[in-house]
């Protein structure tokens, strides 16, 4: 496989998503929002068209690839690339006008998720932050420099608040996290998180509970940059953490928060995936 190739791809086919989202943006006022999961889990006709404008340029290019989206689910295929696309990664600040939304396509092998390209656009920033395994992460073009993040009291921390079981968790968790770092903040959008990270827009991410298409992509942005992924078992060099919980920070900073956090969620299935 041409990574390149592969990179290219996903780029033109979040760019189509994009540009679908941001036609909407101006409509808003028409979407019906629908709760999927409850208040907090919005979906709308925008996020179903953006959905379908990526995967319309992924199967004029790659039609026997499969490709797993948070909207249409699992189409088939048997190609050796599976796709990963949030069509609009922050639904809830997209509908509020807000700008920590994104849209997210990543491209794994089949054959055991390794990440090999990633494409994070954050469409009201005009930021597309991109990487393939094997090469530096890159914003607008250009590489970004070496995540430097030593100090863990300097750290500015993202966080998600996971899955409706892993909410209570909440105020422990920030409990824990606040008087060892700089600050904490809660954009909405795991997908642009992780963008922040892997540019030094935040120092580390904290985001439990999600799906593989929330972070695909992002993951491969922040491991790409030179940071550390995994969820608080361990690191999970080159994929996602399977369980879904999501730790990625510069090295010097993944242990110890890892150490803060382990304590708040140690009797949680999440943190083995059960």
């Amino acid at each position: 496989m041409d990574l390149d190739e592969l990179l290219s791809l996903a780029r033109a086919a979040a760019w189509a998503g994009a540009r679908t989202a941001t036609s909407w943006r101006g409509r808003v006022h028409r979407l019906l929002v629908e709760e999927k999961a409850g208040p907090d889990d919005l979906v709308s006709q925008a996020d179903r068209d953006t959905e379908r404008a990526v995967r319309t340029v992924l199967a004029v290019h790659r039609p026997h690839d499969p490709v797993l989206g948070e909207e249409e689910g699992t189409s088939g295929g048997r190609g050796p690339v599976r796709w990963v696309v949030d069509p609009i990664d922050g639904t809830t600040n997209y509908l509020y006008g807000r700008p920590d939304w994104a849209v997210s396509v990543a491209a794994a092998d089949a054959d055991g998720d390794r990440l090999l390209a990633g494409v994070v656009i954050e469409p009201s920033l005009g930021r597309l932050t991109e990487a393939r395994a094997g090469d530096r992460t890159r914003v607008n073009g250009t590489p970004v420099t070496a995540l430097g993040q030593q100090d863990l009291t300097r750290a500015l921390v993202e966080l998600n608040l996971g899955r409706p079981g892993q909410r209570r968790m909440a105020g422990p968790m920030v409990s824990a996290l606040l008087p060892h770092v700089r600050d904490l903040r809660r954009g909405g959008s795991a997908a642009a998180a992780l963008a922040q990270v892997a540019t030094g827009r935040a120092d580390a991410l904290w985001a439990p509970g999600l799906q593989p298409w929330d972070c695909a992509a992002g993951v491969l942005l922040v491991q790409q940059a030179g940071g550390a992924v995994g969820d608080l078992t361990r690191p999970v060099p080159g994929t996602w953490p399977p369980s879904g919980d999501v730790l990625a920070a510069p090295p010097a900073l993944w242990e110890p928060l890892r150490a803060l956090l382990t304590p708040v969620y140690s009797g949680e299935a999440s943190l083995t995936g059960g």
